[in-house]
C-alpha cells in the first residue's frame, strides 16, 4: 500500500474516533499500524483508541512510545498522565502532568488535570495551591470552579459553594458553571435548590453524562424513582460508552427488585463493545451488588476468556468464587492476580479474606503482619491478623478483641442549653431525620435503611455541635483507660480529632453488614431514637454485634452483642468487626463517628 493511502487510513481512523467509534477506529488503523508505528502521531492515536476502550495498559504503552519519538509534544504527556491517574499511579501522573505544563504553560486542561490528580492522591494542600495559582495567573471562572472542586474534596462544602457562586457570577450563562453550582448546593444539603437547577438545565438539554448522572441521582434521592430511571434509560442510549450511567441504572433496577435483569443495558452494551474490559467489570460488579453472584461469575468468566491476564478481572473472579463458598478456587485466581500485578501490596491485601476462608490462617497471619510493617495502623490489617489468631486459637487474639476492656458504654448527659437528655435526643433526632429524607442510598450496602451521604462534621447545626461537645468526656475517659501494649494504646495521645460523623436510620428488616473502619482508631455508635416492634422473633433485633468478620470463616460468629439504648454511646476499636442484627420496628436512628489521634 502506498504511503498516501496508509496516511488516509490513519486519518479515517482518527475521524471514527472523534465520532465516538473506537472499535471502528482500531479496525481501520490496525492493518497499517506496523507501517506507521514510527510516527508519534499514529502511536498517540492508537493510545487514544485503547484508552477509549478502557484498555489502559495498552494505552499507556502507546503513549510512552509516542513520547519516546517526540519529546516536545505536551499533549502526549498530558494524555499519558490521564491514563496513569486512571491506573492509580498518582505520583508518576503528577510528574507527567508537570512536564506537560512546562511544555504547554497556557493550556488550562493540563492545570485542571494536575489538580484533579493531586486531589486523587489526597494532596489537598498542593491541589489548593495549584488552583489558587491558576486563579492568580488566569483570573476568571475556570480557576474558581477548579478551586471549588478542591474544596469539595476537602469537605469544605460552604467554601466550595462560595467559590462555585463566584465562578457563576463571572459567567452566569455558562452551563458547566450552573451545573457545578448545583452540585455545590447539593453538597451543603440544599437538595431541593440543586434539583431545581438540574431540572432547568435538563429541560433545555441533557448534554453531558455528568448532568445525566447528577440529575438522575437527585431525582432518586427525592423519591422520584421512576423519573430517575427514565433519565438514565435515555442517557445510556445517548452516552453509551459512559459506564457510570449503566452502573447507576443497574443499581436502581436492582433496588427495585429486577435481580438478574438489573444489568440488562450493560449486557447489551457488552455485545456492542466486547473488548471493553472495564464495562465487563462494571457489569459483574452491578450483578454482584444485586446479589446475583452466579451471573456475575459468568460475566467474569466471559471477560477472562477475552483478557485472561487482567489482574482486576482475576481479583473480582476470586472474590465472587469465595462468596459462592469456593474459597480454594478463589485463592488460585487471587494468587494469579498477585503474580501479574504491579500493585503487590494491594494484591497481597486482597488475599487475606480468602486465605482465612480457605483454611490458611498461618499464611494470612504472616501476610497481615508483614503488611502492617509499612502501615501499622491500617485497621483492616489488624482485623485480619486478629481473625487469623482466632482461627489458630492463639491467646494473642484476646489482647486485640478484649470486649470487656475495649468496648465501653457511656450515658451522655444533656448538653448545656437542654433541660434533659430526652429533650436533647428528641431535638437531635429531628435534625437527623431531615438528613434522611432521601431514598435508599445508591452507593451504600445498607438494607432497608439510609446513611447520611455527607460528612456531618461540615454541617454547622447547633444540635450536632452540642453532641460533639457532649461526648468529649466519654472519649477522653476511653483513651485514658487504654493500655500502651496493644495497637489501641500504642496510639494514645492527649489530643484527638474527629475523622467523620454520620447517621444511619434503619427501618423494619434493616441491617448493616459486618465491617471495620479502615482509617479510624476509635469508632462509635450513639442511639438517638428507637421504635422497636412490640414482639419480634429475635429478641436481639437491632443489636450491635461484634467480632464476626465479613464473609466469616467457619466458627467465627459474633462474640458480643450490645443492646441499643437511647442516649447511650458505645466506643470500640475501629479494627473490631461490627455490624447490626436485622432490626424489627419503625425506626432505629443512630449517630456515629471515628476519632484518630491528633
Amino acid at each position: 500500500m502506498r504511503q498516501p493511502d496508509v496516511s488516509a487510513l490513519a486519518n479515517a481512523s482518527r475521524e471514527l474516533l472523534s465520532q465516538g467509534d473506537p472499535v471502528g477506529a482500531e479496525r481501520v488503523l490496525s492493518p497499517v499500524f506496523n507501517q506507521l508505528k514510527l510516527d508519534p502521531s499514529v502511536l498517540h492515536l492508537m493510545g487514544l483508541i485503547k484508552q477509549a476502550q478502557n484498555q489502559l495498559e495498552a494505552a499507556e504503552r502507546h503513549f510512552r512510545a509516542a513520547i519516546a519519538y517526540s519529546f516536545s509534544q505536551g499533549e502526549y504527556y498530558n494524555d499519558l498522565g490521564v491514563v496513569l491517574q486512571a491506573r492509580g499511579a498518582y505520583d508518576e501522573a503528577a510528574k507527567v502532568f508537570r512536564a506537560a505544563l512546562a511544555l504547554m504553560p497556557g493550556a488550562p486542561i493540563v492545570r485542571v488535570n494536575l489538580v484533579q490528580c493531586l486531589i486523587a492522591r489526597g494532596d489537598y494542600a498542593e491541589a489548593e495551591a495549584e488552583a489558587r495559582g491558576f486563579i492568580a495567573s488566569r483570573p476568571g471562572p475556570d480557576g474558581w470552579s477548579l478551586l471549588a472542586q478542591v474544596q469539595r474534596s476537602m469537605e469544605r462544602h460552604e467554601d466550595a459553594l462560595a467559590s462555585a457562586a463566584t465562578a457563576l457570577n463571572l459567567a452566569p450563562q455558562e452551563r458547566n458553571l450552573r451545573f457545578n453550582h448545583a452540585v455545590a448546593l447539593e453538597r451543603v444539603g440544599r437538595v431541593k435548590e440543586a434539583l431545581e437547577q438540574y431540572q432547568r438545565l435538563a429541560l433545555k438539554q441533557i448534554d453531558t453524562p455528568d448532568l445525566a448522572l447528577a440529575y438522575a441521582r437527585a431525582l432518586y434521592a427525592d423519591n422520584q424513582k421512576q423519573e430517575a430511571e427514565n433519565v438514565l434509560q435515555q442517557s445510556v442510549l445517548q452516552f453509551a460508552t459512559v459506564t457510570a450511567l449503566h452502573n447507576h441504572l443497574a443499581r436502581m433496577r436492582a433496588l427495585r427488585g429486577e435481580g438478574p435483569n438489573a444489568a440488562a443495558s450493560m449486557e447489551a452494551e457488552i455485545l456492542r463493545r466486547p473488548g471493553d474490559i472495564g464495562l465487563r467489570m462494571a457489569c459483574a460488579d452491578a450483578l454482584h451488588r444485586a446479589e446475583q453472584p452466579n451471573k456475575a461469575l459468568r460475566v467474569l468468566e466471559e471477560a477472562l476468556a477475552v483478557a485472561p491476564d487482567t489482574p482486576a478481572l482475576l481479583t473480582a473472579y476470586g472474590v465472587v468464587l469465595e462468596e459462592l463458598n469456593r474459597p480454594k478456587e478463589g485463592l488460585a485466581a487471587l494468587r494469579r492476580a498477585l503474580a501479574l500485578t504491579r500493585e503487590k501490596r494491594l494484591g497481597q491485601r486482597n488475599l487475606l479474606s480468602t486465605l482465612l476462608r480457605a483454611g490458611e490462617p498461618e499464611e494470612a497471619l504472616r501476610l497481615a503482619q508483614g503488611l502492617r510493617k509499612d502501615d501499622p495502623h491500617e485497621q483492616y490489617l489488624i482485623a485480619c491478623e486478629a481473625t487469623a489468631l482466632r482461627l489458630l486459637n492463639d491467646p494473642g487474639y484476646r489482647a486485640l478483641y478484649d470486649y470487656e476492656r475495649l468496648v465501653r458504654s457511656y450515658e451522655i448527659p444533656a448538653p448545656r442549653g437542654f433541660f434533659t437528655a430526652e429533650n436533647f435526643n428528641a431535638s437531635l433526632a429531628d435534625t437527623l431525620r431531615l438528613q434522611h429524607r432521601a431514598a435508599h442510598p445508591l452507593d451504600q450496602a445498607l438494607h432497608n435503611g439510609t446513611q447520611t451521604p455527607r460528612n456531618l462534621l461540615a454541617f454547622e447545626e447547633p444540635n450536632l455541635r452540642a453532641y460533639i461537645g457532649a461526648v468529649d468526656i466519654a472519649i477522653r475517659d476511653y483513651i485514658g483507660r487504654l493500655s500502651s501494649d496493644d495497637p489501641m494504646g500504642a496510639r494514645r495521645s492527649d489530643r484527638y480529632r474527629f475523622n467523620a460523623l454520620w447517621s444511619v436510620r434503619l427501618s423494619d428488616g434493616g441491617f448493616q453488614h459486618n465491617h471495620v473502619h479502615d482509617r479510624g482508631w476509635i469508632s462509635s455508635a450513639y442511639y438517638v431514637a428507637l421504635t422497636p416492634a412490640a414482639q419480634t422473633r429475635d429478641n436481639r433485633a437491632g443489636w450491635l454485634k461484634l467480632g464476626e468478620p465479613n464473609r466469616a470463616p467457619a466458627n467465627c460468629g459474633p462474640e458480643a452483642l450490645v443492646e441499643p439504648k437511647v442516649g447511650t454511646l458505645i466506643l470500640f476499636p475501629s479494627y473490631m468487626w461490627h455490624g447490626v442484627v436485622a432490626f424489627a420496628g419503625a425506626e432505629r436512628l443512630s449517630l456515629s463517628f471515628d476519632v484518630t489521634p491528633a
